[in-house]
């Protein structure tokens, strides 16, 4: 009997919540839901990342992903880029997600915005968040 790796969940907040992207990047990889981060702002420079911020709430998209999409994920976030660590989520329960390491000064890419605002729609999030931070960077 083979026993298959217990799934995860990993929180994206940029490009992976596009879900053309994920299935390209994580195939079998399942939307699990999506939370407002409390606590947390998006914010975009070349790339996006999350910082603290008591005031903001940051919309996120759950991934249910085995251990071995954590290894991808790990290869296209880079060790030197940014780090995989555990968030709390509303209401319990926790989630991978990325957070920046290294700083890299924006804007962000035509292409990377696209596939941002295609993430909120595919979510079905109030691009408004994503929208102030592109204000921002």
């Amino acid at each position: 009997m083979t026993v298959s790796p217990m799934p995860e969940l990993y929180a994206a907040y940029g490009s992976n919540l596009s879900h053309a992207q994920m299935q390209a990047r994580c195939p079998g990889a399942t939307v699990a839901g999506a939370v407002l981060l409390p606590g947390w702002r998006l914010v975009l420079r070349r790339f996006a990342l999350i910082e603290p911020d008591p005031a903001a709430t940051c919309p996120v998209g759950l991934w249910q992903v085995t251990p071995g999409h954590l290894v991808v994920l790990d290869g296209y976030e880079g060790p030197h880029t940014y780090e995989r660590t555990r968030l709390a989520l509303p209401g319990g329960g926790e989630a991978w997600v990325y957070r920046e390491i290294r700083y890299r000064p924006g804007p962000p890419s035509a292409g990377y915005v696209a596939r941002l605002r295609q993430g909120y729609q595919d979510f079905g999030f109030d691009p408004a968040p994503l929208e102030a931070a592109l204000l921002a960077a």
